[in-house]
């Protein structure tokens, strides 16, 4: 079962690893992204950054799919971590409502993209795809648990 899925382009890192493990309280991360699912240095980095007690899983975003579809993982409390609004609403779609609400993190400045809230920065696609997203699902903004939570919907 998914308990937090987040958009985070850094993915696993400290205050992820801390603060949102310690809010979610996972048995797992499922960390969903198809570069950082074939490269080995990533994967050491996220294995070095996991807390300890909780398992950790690098998957393509299809193989992601297949997990978080798989009976035996519907009592795992999982916290999904992706890097792009993209990899967010390819999971929503293939995982038949089991991701209830999106929260966006840290998603960093790249070519063409503007900054729609602090520390977060999307180009029109990425736009046009958190607008499809936030018609499925809730989809909230939020770097850090202690903070208020933003309804994207007030922004897009």
């Amino acid at each position: 079962m998914v308990e937090l899925c987040r958009v985070d382009d850094r993915m696993l890192h400290g205050q992820v690893a801390v603060t949102w493990v310690n809010q979610v309280a996972p048995d797992a991360i499922l960390i969903a992204n198809d570069e950082a699912a074939t490269n080995e240095m990533s994967k050491l980095a996220f294995k070095m950054a996991k807390p300890a007690g909780v398992k950790l899983a690098i998957k393509t975003v299809k193989d992601a799919a297949v997990l978080l579809n798989d009976p035996r993982t519907k009592k795992t409390r999982i916290f999904l971590i992706v890097r792009t609004v993209q990899d967010a609403l390819e999971l929503v779609k293939a995982t038949g409502g089991q991701i209830k609400s999106v929260n966006i993190g840290g998603v960093k400045k790249k070519e063409g993209s503007r900054q729609v809230a602090a520390n977060v920065h999307m180009n029109d696609d990425d736009l046009t795809t958190l607008r499809e997203l936030n018609s499925l699902v809730y989809v909230e903004l939020r770097m850090v648990p202690s903070e208020s939570k933003t309804d994207v919907s007030k922004l897009i």
